[in-house]
């Protein structure tokens, strides 16, 4: 395992620019490694500066100056205004947790989890694709950390998330967590209109639904530019036929998007079945939230929609008005600066 030291840990993500209908936030995350093992096609990371420079990165590298990392958790446990701290933007939020058992003598969830638990102000969530629970699994759950699997229909996994475990692990690694009296959520996302994909995807939500998780949080395949995501999937000797569908640019110019067509036919679809509440479709244009008659109630990266991200003071994600002076369906505050 590669291993690196770092000099910040927490920062907060920088958010759409200004003036934005992006729907997203500068959510707090906590960068506890690089990279990632799993070779999705569409992941994001492989456009990424650091990663195009030192493209072993792009594997998975962990950071070995823990006592400094946790110095930095403790400070930022002490501040009076609740938030969510993210850990799975930059790298698979579980991936890593046995290479930090071998390398520093705990697993990172043994690092992180017993600081929170030793509070009831902020609260911790783990995005993974992972299924390495063994580790938290020793551990006392605790109320104020939650895990949180990005699934997707079989197809989509088969061909786009080479190296990941498949969708059935990813459910019964979060049906252990759950048995066991943990907070589990999950994203189901990037959704992808593939042939069949009516079926595949009833049967990924049948399999959220029985679940009963905490939230769900939606998406569909994006990518900032996808000329440069193809180019570099291919370098990396990935499969990119699935971006050739990002054919269209959001208003806000964020992403590259799919067919909006194709968008909200998959939207309305996930929303018609899930039962469990959706909190947020992750980092979509306001558009799409009218179109689909969406209200913002928090998201996934959030404690909720009072979150201090979300109410503080500043110019950032505003709401216009509906025609004919009706109420929008679409409820959006400040963005904290």
């Amino acid at each position: 395992m590669l291993t690196l030291k770092r000099g910040t840990f927490i920062k907060q993500y920088s958010g759409p620019e200004e003036g934005s209908d992006i729907v997203c936030f500068r959510f707090w995350e906590l960068v506890a490694a690089q990279g990632c093992p799993f070779r999705c096609s569409y992941c994001f990371l492989q456009t990424t500066p650091s990663f195009v420079h030192k493209p072993e990165w792009l594997h998975g590298a962990i950071y070995t100056n823990v006592p400094q990392m946790l110095a930095e958790l403790r400070e930022w446990l002490a501040d009076p205004v609740p938030k969510m701290l993210i850990v799975g933007e930059l790298q698979d939020g579980l991936a890593f947790d046995t290479a930090f058992k071998k390398v520093t003598g705990k697993a990172l969830t043994h690092h992180l989890i017993p600081l929170f638990a030793a509070q009831s102000r902020h609260r911790l969530i783990f995005l993974t694709k992972s299924v390495e629970v063994q580790h938290a699994l020793e551990l006392a759950p605790t109320p104020q950390v939650v895990f949180s699997w990005s699934v997707n229909s079989d197809y989509m996994w088969k061909i786009a998330e080479t190296g990941t475990p498949s969708t059935r692990e990813r459910f019964a690694a979060a049906r252990r967590m759950k048995e066991a009296g943990w907070g589990i959520r999950f994203r189901l996302d990037p959704m992808f209109p593939h042939e069949g994909w009516q079926a595949g995807y009833a049967e990924t939500i049948d399999q959220i639904n029985s679940r009963s998780p905490e939230m769900v949080t939606l998406g569909t395949l994006r990518a900032t530019r996808v000329n440069q995501l193809r180019a570099a999937a291919i370098k990396n000797g990935r499969d990119p036929a699935i971006l050739d569908q990002l054919v269209a640019r959001d208003p806000s110019n964020f992403k590259d998007r799919l067919p909006l067509e194709d968008q909200l036919a998959l939207y309305h679809f996930a929303l018609d079945h899930l039962r469990a509440p959706v909190a947020a479709l992750c980092k979509e244009d306001k558009t799409i939230w009218e179109a689909l008659g969406l209200n913002f109630h928090g998201c996934h990266c959030l404690l909720g929609a009072d979150d201090a991200v979300v109410c503080g003071a500043g110019a950032g994600l505003r709401a216009k008005a509906a025609p004919s002076g009706e109420e929008s369906p679409f409820r959006i505050m400040g963005q904290e600066q």
